[in-house]
């Protein structure tokens, strides 16, 4: 299932890369803040539960361009590579991650600055099983953008048949 490559017109992922690169950090930063609230709090001149809703909402950002910037990178390379199904498949997954990871990061941002709505509460209490669904979605397209970046590369065809020697002819009694 091999289409022809068209890496002329592809840009390089680098760029995605980088954002993704950008979005460990943020995550990871807004983690070990949290393992501090307090000390960052006194920092910062908030209280304690305001830097952890920060934090909370910055660790949720850099989820999503971790997540982004890979489903982005991986699919440039399946279209230098040649598209297949599987990473076309895999597309679709990704994005729907990232979208319903994005759709809970901006209601707790809402939530975050103030806005009160019946809807966002009652969001935000199904917000944890909204962030398993998206990032099972997004690691899910990953590893399809990935399978198909290996079926268009070719990595994995089939290799043919060894030759067979021609059997020697039958004597006859």
């Amino acid at each position: 299932m091999r289409s022809n490559p068209s890496h002329e017109n592809v840009p390089a992922p680098s760029g995605w890369l980088a954002v993704a690169f950008l979005g460990v950090w943020l995550y990871l930063i807004s983690k070990l803040f949290e393992a501090y609230p307090s000390q960052v709090a006194f920092s910062v001149g908030a209280t304690r539960e305001e830097t952890l809703a920060a934090l909370k909402v910055t660790a949720g950002l850099g989820s999503i361009l971790v997540l982004s910037g890979l489903v982005a990178a991986l699919w440039r390379s399946n279209l230098a590579a040649g598209l297949s199904p599987s990473g076309v498949r895999g597309l679709v997954l990704g994005s729907a991650g990232i979208g319903v990871l994005v759709l809970f990061e901006v209601f707790l941002a809402l939530d975050f600055f103030g806005v009160r709505l019946d809807p966002i509460g009652a969001l935000l209490r199904g917000q944890p099983i909204g962030d398993i669904l998206g990032t099972a979605l997004a690691f899910a397209g990953l590893a399809s953008l990935a399978v198909g970046l290996t079926q268009a590369a070719g990595l994995f065809e089939r290799a043919p048949e060894p030759a067979r020697a021609p059997s020697p002819p039958e004597k006859a009694a």
